[in-house]
């Protein structure tokens, strides 16, 4: 009887390990989460991937360039600071976001993306 109850203790410790873990990775994200494509003429395709929690992907489909960093995402001033390795400093971005598009414009560049 002893052993039973140490199995089913040792599996309900288990358990409760497995759901505090998964739950880590399950909270809210924020409102540009996940995958973008831009098509530009001059730049070549793009595709930009936001995780919704402050990391993101940026790779270049004709280039091959591939980058890692972070974004931070201010909803109330519509900023979206970006900070991809291989940049050499990070960009602030005034964006406009629907369902679908995500529009982002710098002092140099403007960016239209289309979810995937």
């Amino acid at each position: 009887m002893k052993k039973a109850m140490s199995v089913i203790s040792l599996i309900l410790v288990l358990v409760i390990a497995l759901s505090v873990f998964t739950a880590c990775d399950s909270g809210p994200k924020d409102a540009v989460a996940g995958t973008w494509k831009q098509t530009d003429k001059v730049d070549g395709n793009w595709t930009w991937t936001f995780d919704g929690k402050g990391k993101c992907t940026l790779e270049g489909e004709t280039t091959g360039f591939k980058g890692e960093g972070t974004y931070k995402l201010d909803e109330t001033a519509k900023t979206l600071t970006v900070n991809i390795e291989g940049w050499s400093a990070e960009k602030v971005f005034n964006y406009t976001l629907t369902d679908t598009n995500l529009d982002m414009e710098e002092t140099y560049a403007s960016y239209h993306l289309v979810k995937q």
